[in-house]
């Protein structure tokens, strides 16, 4: 031990001497004893034990008490001169430490301007986001009273793909840069949950916008109309077995051994709309008719074709015009089935022939107009209506199954029907099946896909059907019922009633539409009850 002085070294004391045993002062603490502070109750320091010299004597002057302090100074100047470097180095390292707070303060005080900016961008798509919603809205409460079903459904359709876009848009909008400071990945993480918050979030917003319009149009109010069918017309007509349909201005009507063509003109004031001055008649008196089909081809061209039997026969035939309005002399084809034969088709030849016995039979016509039996396909079941559409035939059978005939192959349709299908319309690139029991009546709609849709009509017995577009452009379903004709809307496939005529009873129908030579369409609906026939117009809505 070199001390030179007998004075205790305080950092020796403390614990933290650095100068070990080349030390100037004492490292002996022999003499020294603990002393601790104490608090007395007014919370003054009383000296109870603590580092003490057991021999210390207060001198005056040049004492004890000096040589400590000047001990103390010279030994605080040794350590000032051997930390200089250390603190120089320590401040170099303060400094740094400071920089990079002050650099991570203005980088998050960056990011803190980029969220505040993210977040008025983000307000403000919300407020335009709103602002399309009130439209939306207000659109839909104006389109809510209306009663076609086409552009309600384009709305709508239009509506829920340009709220799924805007929630998407709106919800993915979000520019964010590379962070390069420590808390990347923590920000990332917080970035992960606040995006997935937000994409359930939009998907709630979207899920409560599809709630919002579902309960939109379960509250659709349809407007009733005073008057839609306005009877223009009535005559008897004896014998009267079916309303073969309108074709080339002339309306058919078929008797029980003949048939009579009405020419339709574009209706003005004060003319009768049936004029039996300007009527062509068929008749063949030796024959019992029972159908007619009449066909439109190219160029004006109209096949006839009558189903009939004779007198104390129960075997069909078929008279046959290729082209009813110049043809004097139709061909015949003898025996085909014991049951009622339901469609004919005839094309590129070949006529189609589909019968209540199941079989499809099909004869060809050769050079001089005669029909040769030449193939058949068998359905195996009651056939109860059929319908060409396009290049196929649809088949509805007395089990409620439906098929599909191509000319070739028979296909069935997976849906089977506890009702049978009693009628069949074309309505553009759908078809409107009605389902008949004892009881009831369903209506369905039979889509481009082969989906089955309904029913949209499911109620009391229809017993005919007729399809026609309003002056509007509403699709107007005219049900002929026991003692009544109701009129019905389509809204979101479902027919909502808009009118009904009491006391009137209709057992077939048929549509006329005829346009001037200003694509100026009178539009009219002919029914037929016991002989009566009646002829209505379609009035526009007021």
């Amino acid at each position: 031990m070199n001390a030179k002085f007998d004075a205790p070294c305080r950092f020796y004391v403390q614990g933290n001497c650095r100068e070990g045993d080349q030390c100037k002062y004492s490292h002996d603490t022999s003499n020294i004893e603990k002393v601790d502070l104490v608090r007395d109750e007014r919370g003054k320091l009383n000296l109870k034990n603590g580092y003490q010299s057991q021999n210390r004597k207060n001198v005056r002057g040049r004492g004890r008490g000096q040589i400590d302090r000047y001990q103390d100074e010279e030994q605080i100047k040794d350590y000032n001169k051997i930390d200089k470097s250390e603190r120089v180095d320590y401040k170099q390292r303060q400094q740094q430490q400071n920089n990079s707070y002050e650099q991570k303060n203005v980088q998050k005080f960056g990011k803190q301007l980029e969220g505040n900016e993210n977040r008025q961008i983000k307000q403000k798509q919300d407020r335009n986001l709103d602002q399309q919603e009130n439209q939306i809205d207000q659109f839909v409460n104006r389109e809510r009273n209306n009663v076609n079903s086409e552009r309600w459904q384009r709305h709508e359709n239009i509506d829920n793909e340009d709220d799924y876009k805007q929630f998407r848009q709106n919800t993915n909008v979000r520019g964010r840069g590379g962070r390069e400071n420590t808390f990347t990945r923590r920000d990332q993480i917080q970035d992960k949950e606040k995006e997935q918050y937000r994409g359930n979030q939009s998907e709630q917003q979207i899920e409560t916008v599809s709630i919002i319009k579902k309960v939109k149009k379960n509250e659709i109010q349809v407007k009733k109309r005073y008057q839609v069918l306005n009877l223009e017309q009535k005559k008897n007509i004896d014998n009267l077995i079916q309303i073969a349909g309108y074709n080339y201005q002339f309306l058919g009507i078929l008797k029980s051994n003949s048939i009579d063509f009405y020419q339709i003109l574009f209706k003005r004031s004060g003319i009768e709309i049936i004029d039996e001055e300007k009527k062509v008649t068929i008749s063949h008196l030796d024959k019992q008719f029972i159908s007619a089909f009449i066909q439109e081809h190219q160029n004006n061209v109209y096949t006839l074709v009558i189903q009939f039997q004779k007198e104390e026969e129960s075997l069909k035939n078929l008279l046959i015009f290729h082209n009813v309005f110049q043809q004097q002399f139709p061909q015949i084809i003898s025996d085909i089935s014991m049951k009622e034969i339901v469609y004919t088709n005839f094309e590129d030849g070949l006529l189609y022939t589909f019968c209540k016995d199941g079989l499809i039979r099909i004869f060809q016509q050769n050079v001089i107009g005669q029909f040769k039996y030449i193939q058949h396909y068998n359905v195996e079941q009651c056939m109860e209506s059929v319908i060409k559409v396009g290049s196929n035939y649809l088949i509805g059978m007395k089990s409620g199954q439906l098929y599909l005939f191509n000319g070739i192959i028979i296909t069935e349709i997976p849906f089977k029907f506890t009702q049978k299908c009693t009628q069949m319309i074309i309505d553009f690139n759908r078809v409107i099946l009605k389902m008949d029991d004892d009881d009831q009546t369903s209506i369905y709609i039979l889509n481009q896909k082969l989906e089955i849709i309904g029913p949209i009509y499911n109620g009391e017995k229809v017993i005919c059907l007729e399809l026609i577009k309003s002056y509007e452009n509403d699709k107007l379903f005219i049900l002929g019922l026991s003692d009544s004709v109701e009129i019905y809307t389509e809204i979101d496939n479902k027919l909502y009633s808009i009118n009904v005529i009491l006391n009137l009873k209709l057992m077939q129908m048929k549509k006329i539409e005829i346009t001037n030579e200003n694509m100026v369409t009178q539009k009219f609906i002919v029914g037929e009850y016991n002989g009566e026939l009646k002829i209505f117009s379609v009035v526009p809505e007021q």
